[in-house]
């Protein structure tokens, strides 16, 4: 389809979504009235509110971008926002504020964590990744590590150019994170204030820059390898080394959207937050509109009572995450009828795609003892990110490239021809997160655009019943290579002169050999590349950036609104259609950004600036 015919298409659902018709009514009537006696954890009120030619939002998870985009919409007082979220309040967990690492570190596990585990990874030793998903207003930017970043240019130019997303691009994306955003500069660090948001309601900024193994150390050590320093990572090339950013204000503490995007607005009128509310299911009008189905509201489970209750609206804008979010659509009929009906669920739209093109960023792990009496703990954290030709040999560029050729299951055609786009641009590929430690010199190379791609279903028609997921990783052996090559990466740049005088001396093997600089892992028994991938299947872990089940192209059109339905959107990290090389997070407070636009003025996406005349959407 043409560039010119899609712009049409998406004016004519703009006229549609203006004029806000509610089911079952004629549209000179379209007041909605709310379940009597809105039942949960009330952060805010949840009173009935009756309002005429009025819009009912439920935002069904109160995280990362539901939050942004509920607090946003409640910016017009013609709107009225109910969001539920399943977890508490969180507010009086010290340790959702405190972003030391003993305190990120109690988090996973605890009461605010959904505490899902994967199924078993067969190509990664059998072992179960456990999955930490904040279950707590704010979601997963509650209990992240809250770092801020933006990927390379092309992986979201993308969106629009390889997936169909019409106004979705660098651009605009770029444009929405500055608005979620408030940068300040941190005295002799470098940084490019330019790239940045210097109003908005998240926070961020770098630590201050103390001890010398960063700057004496590490990022000599990167640079005498072939590396380079970064000024700035957020200007759409984000190559190179740099002390990143954190969501967090000047004294330290996190900065995430329940503090920062609800909090300071909780008193409006027509914003409700009501947690301990778990949702089990969309309700459907009997009649269509324009062949498509129409939500009437949602169904939730009182977490007090275990009452369910309903809730009108004449807008359900999911925001339940990579896992909650399929989870709530085949809950309520829509996905694949071959994973719902066995269950007893009617299919009300048959769309395949849902809960498919899950992805996560694999990691593997260098570690390294310090000398005595250097200590990591709460040292400034460097990103070192790389491209392809930098990462590898001119060989083992073509060994990779012959690799990324082959896709393996789950992959679709537009997410594979991106991918070549990405390594023949020589985009990011590589992360090496220096990680502070109290002890150790950590290196983790994560691998930002994997090829293999897993799935998260439903298993039971009960909500409170967590989907099965398999993460599917190092399925492609592409993505084992890379992150073999990686590894192989990490233990030179602690080789090198600049780093070893803050290293341990090297201790005894077993073998009467010597561990080199220090080495912990993979350890001096490890050489070959062969025990590097055996290491790697071993010990992989994740960069906790899953993404990909509600994609773009194949779930939701451009508007965010899943296929087949008339006034059901999705709002958060599951629209991903590709992992971008960054931390996700700033990308999807952006996409809250962009979803409140969207709805409150859908012809945002009528952008002059966007014109490809030649873009296909093609996931066959």
């Amino acid at each position: 389809m043409s560039f010119r015919r899609l712009l049409c298409a998406s004016a004519l659902f703009a006229v549609a979504l203006k004029a806000n018709f509610v089911s079952g009514q004629d549209p000179e009537d379209s007041t909605t009235t709310t379940a009597e006696g809105v039942e949960g954890g009330d952060v805010a009120s949840a009173s009935s509110v009756i309002g005429s030619r009025r819009t009912t939002y439920v935002v069904v998870g109160g995280g990362t971008a539901g939050l942004a985009v509920a607090t946003r919409l409640s910016e017009d007082p013609s709107n009225i926002i109910y969001v539920l979220e399943a977890g508490a309040d969180g507010f009086n967990n010290p340790n959702i504020a405190n972003l030391s690492g003993p305190s990120i570190q109690a988090l996973p596990g605890s009461s605010v964590d959904w505490n899902y585990t994967s199924l078993p990874l067969q190509y990664a030793a059998g072992q179960t990744i456990a999955m930490t998903r904040g279950r707590v207003l704010g979601g997963s930017s509650a209990v992240n590590g809250a770092l801020f970043t933006r990927p390379n240019r092309i992986d979201l130019d993308l969106w629009q150019t390889a997936f169909g997303a019409i106004g979705w691009t660098w651009n605009t994306i770029s444009a929405a994170i500055k608005k979620a955003e408030k940068f300040s500069t941190t005295p002799g660090l470098p940084s490019i204030p330019s790239y940045h948001g210097q109003s908005g309601p998240i926070c961020d900024t770098q630590r201050p820059l103390v001890g010398e193994v960063w700057n004496k150390g590490v990022i000599p050590a990167v640079v005498a390898c072939g590396g380079k320093e970064s000024q700035d990572q957020n200007g759409g090339d984000p190559s190179g080394i740099w002390y990143a950013p954190k969501a967090m204000f000047q004294n330290s503490t996190r900065s995430y959207s329940a503090n920062s995007y609800y909090l300071p607005n909780a008193g409006r009128s027509n914003l409700h937050v009501l947690t301990t509310s778990t949702v089990s299911r969309i309700l459907w009008s009997s009649k269509k509109q324009g062949g498509k189905v129409v939500a009437t509201g949602v169904e939730y489970i009182n977490g007090s009572t275990g009452n369910k209750v309903t809730l009108s609206a004449d807008r359900v804008v999911l925001s339940g995450g990579v896992f909650g979010t399929p989870q709530v659509l085949e809950l309520s009929g829509v996905g694949n009828p071959k994973i719902m009906n066995p269950l007893g669920i009617s299919t009300v739209v048959n769309l395949p795609a849902v809960g498919e093109n899950l992805m996560e960023q694999p990691t593997a792990r260098y570690i390294a003892a310090l000398a005595p009496g250097l200590t990591n703990s709460g040292l400034q954290l460097t990103l070192n990110f790389e491209t392809p030709r930098t990462l590898l040999t001119p060989s083992e560029w073509i060994t990779a490239r012959n690799l990324l050729n082959t896709a393996p299951p789950g992959l679709s055609k537009s997410a594979h021809n991106a991918l070549k786009l990405m390594f023949d641009s020589d985009a990011v590929i590589i992360e090496f997160m220096g990680f502070p430690n109290p002890s150790n010199l950590v290196f983790l190379p994560i691998l930002m655009h994997p090829m293999s791609r897993g799935y998260s279903h439903i298993v039971s028609a009960d909500a409170r019943v967590a989907p099965a997921f398999d993460l599917a990783l190092l399925e492609s052996p592409f993505d084992l290579y890379i992150l073999t090559k990686a590894l192989a990466r990490a233990r030179r740049f602690a080789a090198q002169s600049s780093l070893t005088p803050f290293l341990a001396s090297a201790p005894p093997s077993a073998d009467g050999g010597a561990v080199p600089a220090g080495e912990l892992a993979p350890g001096a028994s490890i050489t070959t590349d062969a025990q590097l991938q055996q290491f790697i299947k071993q010990n992989v872990g994740v960069a906790y950036h899953p993404l990909g089940t509600a994609a773009l192209g194949s779930v939701v059109d451009s508007t965010l609104k899943v296929k087949g339905t008339s006034n059901v959107f999705v709002v958060d990290g599951s629209i991903i259609p590709i992992e971008p090389s960054a931390h996700p997070s700033s990308i999807i407070y952006g996409i809250g950004e962009m979803a409140a636009t969207i709805l409150n003025s859908p012809f945002f996406l009528l952008s002059a600036d966007d014109t490809n005349d030649s873009i296909t959407a093609d996931d066959s």
